[in-house]
């Protein structure tokens, strides 16, 4: 039922309105009950809108208590508060035109249908909203922030998408119940008919009236959108302003996170150093020269391992009572060279270019999906084909997954096998791929024919969620849940591959490195810190090389390490643009660095440490000299600035003619 509005002689209705208020005695404005009230219905839409919002922002904290568990009721309620900010820009940008609509004093042909087609695109909008902070908190668990505009890209790239929508319906069914429940209770609030305001004519002093409410209504929430008076509009970095990089991500919220980063993608230019100073801290410009004239000419094998973290490795679980759910790749570290590594991100298409071509992801989005990913960029298979090497890279999953074949063939990989060339639907698992015990042979087979030297890189599949396996293999492994199940069917499988490949005459010629593509998801009590996230295992094992493990090295490790690492190893002579170092290479800067919650962060071998852009948070607990302090400082803005420099000017590709620093 609609409402027109204008003044009401009935004295039943006069005598009402005076005792609720919602009228002005002695004043020739409109008098209607406070449900009719045009200012009073957009307030409850707002309001209804903004208590949903905050609530499913929070619910990230609900989702995750075992990541949060340090934190006291106290404390939650604080963050409560000081996302209201951002719950409030967010609502502003979502509402905006339902506020315009709802307020403009001005009448117009087809007003009413308007505002009736703005209000449910406006419930759609929040609806919308609503639903990304409650999947932000499962997946969450998998990336540890909010989610950015990047993620289109990434589902853009990501040919498994369906899979995606379908793991989410099937495993966090309650996450969509629950923004269902949200929405319609948001939906009784915006729609009810008899809150439609009718299009009306205003005599002087009320258009006066309420076109000056307009214009204030309309600049506070413009005030809103920008998220306060500041000189610029609020952003994802002001959070980490307020709070810790770890809390970030409960003051944000989701649709915030979304709009304020579209458009985002370009990286800001440092100048925390003079450029021939950020060059003597950090230089990304390696020159490896061999110390004999000898070049190692043997096969280089990469195995990357699907979710790998190193806090579900027997081997780095030394103190564990539990029976280990990797008993072969325990093994297997036992004999190499191992560290347990830093991953550079929290994704396999952050993780792949990090140690295939020594680029991190030191911004929001990942290099291969950033405005960065048509550089000139180099890696490990174009400068090996420079000494006839034959080179493949290997994934089970379908082709075109998170664009690796593009990427593959860029950095200079003669072939590349996915599941199309694997060519048997048999073996496929349902959601992502092949089967790992059935792709190893596969590789295997490859390998076998290959001439030699040659480089292979094999990215593993299974131990993704939603962590099936197959069905034989069921009942075959002790574990506590999916995850460890599909890590313990994974490891099977690696040794399966090991078995039959041992006797092969390349494999005596062979330099393994076995790594992460980046840490499992968020599980356990006990993993409530943001380094054990991203730790992984980098291994480097060589049956016809003893001495491996005996090397000098440095202590930390991070993926991007891997490239120069190999061609140190080798006594290539070559130069490279790598954000990493050889382990052997006991000069260099001895720290990691990753990117998590609009701050970096280091590991040292005193601690970690955080860097916002603008202030350094080293813990009590590092007790550093100033002079290691002010080192620290200066390498880690020596690389950021760096690694903003050579990706905006396109030099991640040494050429000889240019001049060096």
């Amino acid at each position: 039922m609609k409402i027109k509005i204008g003044r009401n002689n009935n004295q039943k209705n006069r005598i009402r309105i005076k005792k609720i208020n919602f009228a002005l005695v002695n004043c020739s404005m409109p008098r209607i009950a406070f449900k009719h009230n045009p200012y009073s219905i957009l307030l409850l839409r707002l309001f209804s809108a903004l208590v949903l919002l905050s609530l499913s922002r929070m619910c990230l904290y609900f989702f995750n208590l075992n990541y949060f568990d340090e934190l006291k009721q106290g404390e939650v309620f604080s963050l409560f508060i000081i996302g209201l900010r951002f719950d409030l820009a967010s609502l502003m940008m979502l509402n905006f035109a339902l506020i315009f609509i709802s307020i403009f004093p001005f009448p117009f042909p087809k007003k009413d249908l308007l505002q009736t087609v703005i209000l449910y695109l406006t419930l759609l909008f929040n609806g919308l909203a609503i639903t990304a902070n409650l999947i932000d908190a499962i997946y969450f668990r998998f990336t540890l922030k909010r989610s950015t505009y990047d993620i289109f890209d990434f589902l853009d790239a990501n040919v498994g998408l369906y899979d995606i929508f379908k793991a989410l319906f099937i495993d966090f069914w309650a996450v969509l119940l629950l923004s269902f429940v949200l929405i319609l209770v948001l939906y009784f609030v915006f729609i009810p008919s008899e809150r439609t305001i009718e299009n009306q004519k205003l005599k002087s002093k009320q258009l006066l009236y309420k076109s000056l409410i307009f214009l204030i209504v309309l600049g506070f929430s413009i005030v809103g959108m920008r998220g306060g008076f500041q000189l610029k509009p609020l952003n994802l970095v002001d959070a980490g302003k307020l709070v810790s990089s770890k809390k970030v991500p409960l003051i944000l919220n989701t649709p915030f996170s979304l709009i304020v980063t579209r458009g985002q993608n370009h990286l800001a230019q440092k100048h925390y150093l003079s450029e021939e100073t950020a060059l003597f801290y950090y230089n990304p410009i390696k020159h490896y020269k061999s110390e004999t004239s000898e070049i190692k000419k043997i096969n280089i094998v990469i195995l990357i391992l699907e979710s790998f973290s190193a806090n579900r490795i027997g081997y780095f679980l030394a103190d564990s009572t539990e029976k280990s759910l990797t008993p072969f790749l325990d093994s297997l570290l036992k004999k190499s060279l191992t560290f347990k590594g830093i991953a550079n991100g929290k994704r396999s298409i952050e993780g792949i270019p990090a140690i295939l071509s020594g680029i991190p992801t030191l911004m929001r989005q990942p290099y291969l999906t950033s405005v960065y990913a048509n550089n000139q960029l180099s890696g490990l298979p174009i400068l090996l084909k420079k000494h006839s090497y034959t080179t493949a890279f290997f994934h089970g999953g379908k082709n075109g997954t998170m664009n690796l074949d593009s990427y593959a063939a860029k950095v200079g990989f003669d072939f590349y096998f996915g599941m199309t060339e694997f060519a048997n639907d048999k073996d496929y698992d349902g959601s992502w791929g092949i089967w790992d015990h059935s792709f190893y042979p596969f590789f295997k087979n490859k390998l076998d024919h290959f001439a030699q030297p040659f480089l292979a890189t094999f990215f593993s599949l299974s131990s993704h969620h939603p962590y099936h396996i197959p069905k034989e293999y069921q009942s075959k492994f002790e574990a506590n849940n999916p995850l460890d199940e599909s890590l313990a069917y994974a490891d099977f499988s690696l040794s399966q591959f090991f078995e039959h490949a041992k006797n092969e005459k390349w494999f005596q010629n062979t330099l393994f490195i076995l790594t992460a593509d980046h840490s499992a998801e968020l599980t356990g009590t006990a993993d409530s810190s943001n380094l054990i996230h991203y730790e992984i295992p980098i291994a480097f094992f060589a049956v016809h090389d003893t001495s491996l493990s005996k090397k000098s090295h440095r202590a930390i490790v991070q993926q991007s390490d891997i490239f120069p690492s190999i061609l140190d190893y080798l006594n290539l002579q070559d130069t490279i643009i790598a954000f990493g170092n050889s382990v052997f290479d006991t000069m260099a800067p001895d720290f990691a660095l990753y990117y998590l919650n609009e701050s970096y962060h280091g590991v040292y071998s005193h601690g970690t440490y955080t860097f916002d852009g603008e202030k350094f948070f080293f813990p009590t607990e590092m007790k550093l000299s100033n002079t290691e302090s002010e080192t620290i400082k200066n390498q880690t803005k020596a690389l950021i600035q760096n690694y903003a420099y050579f990706l905006i000017h396109n030099k991640l590709v040494h050429r000889s003619n240019e001049k060096e620093n």
